[in-house]
């Protein structure tokens, strides 16, 4: 069995099925190295084992906490340095500070606390583009070392890491319901109103790291409406919200799926319309009936403004550049009448939305 964790995440211990025999010491594989290039093992801040990555990019590295640390079993955090055509993979165990990188590297922290026993195996995923640990209690399968781990098996089980940084698209719909549009529009007649409304969204956010992203979306629904009347009148009217959404995101993966949550602005345009119609009247005047006629009027307020928003999310990577996504969230609308009028808006919308999102440019 094998378990692959990144940010905010803890590598459990998981008996493997595939233990050849004892095992005495913890074995660090490291994968995907350029061929000939130097590799380091680094515990804490000592240099434990060195070794030369081979035709495929692998190389083989041993290290024994019993030795070295007096102690059967630790926690650790893994840092790779990539420095050119060579690569250090450093263990680091809670109370000790890695070594500053050397001139030149640029280090990688794989986030996360790993779980290390005297029969522990980590495969270290070393290439440009993406770093990963594999772990297993016992001998790692031979499928992890070959191209399988970093674009096979593995990403189709769902077992490694696979949430893409970088820009992507996404649309879905749902619904949105409106905290006071209904009681707004109807004030003190009786009347009746839908505030739960179809919804779509569309945007895009960009994913700096596996954590943290900038996102950018439209939310629109269908118009929350109300129908009333009075002794002599009647009116309908609705609300033609466009709500534009600046946030920012902080997420946590695993495996295949982000969960994320993300906090920002909204800026709403939006048009309350009423139409009013009153009914004919008759009125007597001087002992002769007269009638007034009525008619229907309509009276438009257009407001523009800003206001806040908060809500999370979860998405699921099926494929290599498409995610699925579920997202709920409340967003401000709020305003002043255009044109210096005395109008204001002042209200927020409850939403769910579901759709895909869609890769275009970006690491995994």
């Amino acid at each position: 069995m094998r378990v692959f964790w990144r940010p905010l995440a803890l590598a459990a211990a998981f008996i493997a099925t595939m233990v050849a025999g004892p095992v005495s010491a913890q074995t660090v594989t490291v994968t995907k190295a350029p061929p000939g290039a130097s590799v380091q093992l680094v515990l804490d801040t000592t240099t434990v084992a060195t070794a030369t990555a081979d035709q495929k990019g692998i190389a083989t590295l041993g290290v024994d906490i019993r030795k070295q640390r007096d102690k059967a079993e630790t926690d650790v955090r893994i840092f790779v340095d990539l420095c050119g055509q060579a690569r250090r993979v450093t263990l680091v165990e809670p109370g000790y500070q890695p070594d500053q990188a050397a001139p030149g590297c640029t280090r990688h922290e794989v986030f996360g606390v790993f779980y290390l026993r005297q029969v522990t195996t980590l495969v270290v995923n070393v290439s440009e583009e993406a770093q990963g640990v594999w772990i297993s209690q016992g001998p790692a399968p031979l499928r992890w070392l070959g191209n399988e781990v970093a674009g096979g098996s593995a990403e189709r089980t769902g077992s490694a890491l696979y949430v893409p940084n970088g820009f992507h698209i996404f649309g879905g719909g749902g619904l949105a319901r409106y905290s006071n549009a209904v009681a707004v529009s109807c004030g003190n007649t009786e009347c009746t109103g839908k505030g739960t409304r179809m919804a779509g969204q569309v945007g895009f956010d960009y994913w700096i790291t596996s954590n943290l992203a900038l996102a950018a979306y439209y939310l629109r629904s269908a118009n929350p409406a109300t129908a009333g009347a009075g002794s002599g009148f009647g009116f309908t009217s609705s609300l033609a919200s466009n709500i534009a959404v600046v946030t920012a995101k902080v997420g946590v993966p695993f495996g295949k799926t982000r969960l994320y949550v993300q906090g920002g602005i909204t800026y709403t345009w939006a048009t309350l319309t009423t139409n009013e119609t009153i009914a004919d009247r008759t009125v007597d005047v001087n002992g002769t009936p007269q009638t007034i006629a009525g008619g229907t009027q309509t009276f438009k307020e257009p407001t523009r403004g800003m206001s806040w928003t908060i809500g999370g999310g979860s998405e699921y990577w099926w494929r290599r550049s498409m995610a699925f996504y579920v997202e709920a969230g409340r967003v401000g609308l709020g305003g002043s009448a255009v044109g210096g009028g005395d109008g204001t808006l002042a209200d927020a919308a409850l939403y769910t939305v579901a759709g895909f999102r869609f890769r275009l440019v970006g690491s995994r």
